[in-house]
């Protein structure tokens, strides 16, 4: 099935602007993103693995709501029944906490979280939350706080939250913190398609672990990539977990293939899964296909053209 595709901006930007009015009520918007391509190192010492990322606004958003209140409390609405909406327990709480503890303030908010970004479907969702919910705050309670440390905390909450502080197209290393911005000036768009399961990331990283594969560390040269086409993208990146999360999720490999027979077009994982994505340069197409893939999917699998961005007008609010 088609899904509302108002996910679809032609002008390649974040259409809706935070409220500024009244001022104790901010709305914000906080994108999701897809993986053009994913090159995951060997385990470090700590654990974690290094990797080698594009990473892409787009514009799938979630809502937040900050209103200034006595204390924290989470409403949460939209896809949200697996959430939890104690503030210790959501990371979206845990980032008003965070926040209101380096400040030394008192975490004081009513934050409405309505969710459209699946979580488990490799598109960022819940870290995006958290460093929206940073940058809101920072300015609902008058903070002053520099980026280098919204970003400082925004690590502490999670891999790719800080990608979402600074919030334009980048190349992220080390754990996802190093961040390299990647500008293109091309329109370009993508057709999601999101099945009704995620996937774990941590056992993906752990059938990587198991399967060994030899890494390849030839230098990966983004600045040229970003100026090529779509097609020429997608010739062009690969992802290193995509094996791996077939293994793990077996109904993926299925799908994939599925999809790639409706359309003949190259269909990429978005990190560690389970929402693949086929680019395209052209708004018009990315309809077309997703009207093709929504007739002839499951009801179950949600598809939706989007826009990819350069830069999340959110960052500006900084």
């Amino acid at each position: 099935m088609v899904h509302n595709n108002s996910a679809l901006d032609p002008r390649n930007e974040q259409p809706v602007t935070p409220a500024t009015a009244p001022a104790d009520v901010l709305t914000f918007h906080a994108p999701a993103k897809l993986n053009l391509g994913l090159r995951i190192f060997p385990r470090r010492p700590d654990g974690f693995h290094d990797i080698e990322s594009w990473f892409v606004p787009i514009s799938l958003c979630d809502t937040l709501v900050f209103r200034k209140a006595e204390t924290l409390t989470l409403k949460l609405t939209g896809l949200a029944a697996e959430l939890s909406d104690e503030p210790e327990k959501n990371l979206v709480g845990r980032a008003a906490l965070a926040l209101a503890d380096a400040a030394g303030v008192a975490a004081h908010a009513q934050i409405h979280l309505h969710k459209l970004i699946p979580a488990g479907g490799g598109l960022g969702g819940g870290s995006s939350d958290a460093a929206t919910t940073l940058l809101a705050l920072k300015h609902l309670w008058n903070l002053p706080i520099s980026t280098a440390e919204l970003s400082k905390l925004a690590a502490s909450l999670g891999s790719d939250v800080p990608f979402f502080i600074h919030g334009q197209s980048a190349v992220c290393r080390g754990r996802g913190e190093v961040i390299e911005p990647l500008p293109f000036h091309r329109p370009l768009f993508a057709v999601l398609i999101i099945p009704p399961y995620g996937t774990s990331t941590r056992d993906v990283y752990q059938e990587f672990d198991h399967q060994a594969a030899a890494v390849d560390s030839t230098p990966i040269r983004w600045q040229e990539i970003a100026r090529l086409s779509a097609a020429e993208i997608s010739a062009a990146i690969r992802n290193d977990l995509e094996a791996p999360a077939f293994s793990v999720t077996t109904a993926l490999r299925a799908l994939r293939d599925k999809i790639t027979a409706l359309v003949n077009r190259p269909v990429h994982l978005s990190g560690s899964g389970s929402t693949f994505f086929i680019l395209s340069d052209q708004a018009a197409e990315a309809e077309s296909l997703a009207e093709t893939l929504g007739h002839n999917l499951p009801e179950n699998v949600r598809v939706l053209p989007v826009a990819l961005f350069a830069r999340n007008p959110m960052a500006d609010q900084r």
